[in-house]
């Protein structure tokens, strides 16, 4: 699949998020207190935290894989194969050995246990994988998840944070507090409302703008 129609899906799917966003703000007198929220709206707000992630991570894995595998950018570019990718489990297992090791060989073995594979969405891990791989606009898929490294890193920290709600993960979160405008929260789910400074925008409403442009940077 060409590389333009990988942004008209994660378009689709990241306006339909933000609506959801719209529209739980309109309901709300304010946004800046955890007693502003309830225990079932921290229930909507962890679901939809996590159905951005995945939505963000499924963008970037097609992105790569599609590009070791050989594709076309939006210009209308071809994205020759890498040498060794031969189908979508041969990039896969080359994801998985990048990760895991400073050196070659990379290619060769194949994967289908979609449970070993990175954690595509991190923008620490693909700008770890992304130059072992390989592919040959390795270059400007870097560019563009660095473009969109703290809006993602910061989605990845609140989804993980509330998902897997521990001492660790609310450390993670409390690093997030210098960067923005914030309130005392009693869920993870409510930093999502904290207000990036430069904008006025919520954290999350911004973070996926800052998605929006990486992936606009990524398919070029």
């Amino acid at each position: 699949m060409a590389l333009a129609a990988r942004l008209t899906e994660l378009r689709s799917s990241l306006d339909l998020f933000a609506a959801q966003v719209r529209n739980f703000a309109s309901q709300k007198t304010s946004l800046n207190a955890a007693t502003a929220f309830s225990l079932q709206e921290e229930y909507y707000l962890e679901g939809l935290s996590s159905r951005l992630w995945q939505v963000w991570c499924g963008f970037c894995r097609a992105c790569i894989i599609e590009s070791c595998l050989g594709t076309t950018n939006a210009a209308g570019t071809v994205v020759p194969s890498v040498p060794g990718a031969t189908s979508e489990a041969h990039v896969s297992s080359a994801a998985i050995r990048a990760r895991a090791k400073a050196k070659p060989p990379y290619w060769g073995a194949t994967n289908t246990s979609l449970r070993r594979e990175p954690t595509w969405g991190d923008v620490d891990v693909l700008a770890l994988i992304l130059p072992r791989l390989g592919p040959a606009n390795s270059a400007t898929l870097l560019a563009a998840f660095s473009t969109a490294s703290r809006g993602a890193k910061a989605l990845q920290i609140v989804r993980n944070a509330a998902a897997h709600n521990n001492i660790e993960t609310a450390g993670d979160l409390a690093s997030l507090r210098s960067r923005y405008q914030v309130f005392s929260i009693g869920h993870p789910t409510h930093a999502m409302f904290w207000i990036e400074p430069v904008s006025g925008d919520f954290l999350v409403t911004h973070a996926v703008g800052e998605l929006e442009a990486a992936a606009l940077v990524a398919i070029s």
